[in-house]
């Protein structure tokens, strides 16, 4: 099915800011993390609290949560076989998907959390944990990961098809990246705090990200400004 491998490819177009080679081990534990909280999502149907059963009472992830889900797999199976053609537009535009459905999945895992959570903490409390720790750090994990790749992709774009030069393709990748972090921290520390306080895997799979596109650049006799930039 696969011509060749992912890293053949990006190796292929290479930026400054590109990520190293032990970064795409990360999928491995991602999709681990996903595949853990389908499975408490498949236990919770055959789970039962006062309403009846557990899975849509509250129903906390309606069928289009899962709906969603699907489809961002579906998406991404479809980019990865555009990847291996070194069709990197279409690629890439599929890639954007990933993180634009993911931070929706969280939207309504929050507002549907936050809107039960009353009753949940009496009636039920574990669901409110494995709910946070578990689906939430999860998607977040996921929805982060997915960004990166996305914007490393847009870089891509940028230089191999807009013929914009590479360190000032990095400087922009580099900058959305900081955009998005500087938003998320201002929304979970101040505007969104009680949806956001317990979502903590975002900074972790930041510091991953941003390690990974570091040692790919780092040169010690030449260090470039956008690796000073990452670092």
């Amino acid at each position: 099915l696969f011509q060749t491998s992912s890293r053949n490819v990006s190796n292929t177009f290479p930026l400054e800011v590109t990520m190293d080679w032990w970064s795409d081990s990360f999928w491995i534990m991602i999709d681990f993390w996903s595949k853990a909280w389908l499975l408490v999502a498949v236990v919770s149907l055959f789970k039962r609290n006062v309403l009846g059963p557990e899975s849509c009472n509250p129903e906390i992830h309606p069928p289009v949560f899962y709906l969603m889900w699907t489809m961002i797999n579906i998406t991404r199976m479809c980019s990865m076989f555009l990847w291996d053609r070194y069709d990197i537009l279409g690629a890439i535009i599929l890639r954007w998907i990933l993180p634009f459905l993911s931070f929706y999945m969280l939207y309504m895992s929050y507002c549907n959390l936050n809107k039960h959570k009353a009753w949940l903490a009496i009636n039920n409390p574990s669901v409110i944990s494995w709910t946070r720790y578990l689906t939430q750090n999860g998607l977040a994990v996921f929805a982060w990961w997915s960004l990166f790749n996305a914007v490393v992709g847009l870089g891509i774009v940028l230089k191999y098809k807009a013929g914009v030069p590479d360190p000032l393709v990095s400087t922009i990748v580099l900058t959305i990246v900081s955009s998005f972090t500087i938003i998320w921290f201002i929304l979970q520390s101040f505007l969104l705090n009680k949806y956001l306080r317990y979502t903590f895997s975002v900074y972790a799979i930041l510091i991953l990200g941003l390690g990974a596109m570091f040692t790919r650049s780092y040169r010690f006799h030449d260090l470039a400004a956008n690796t000073v930039y990452c670092g």
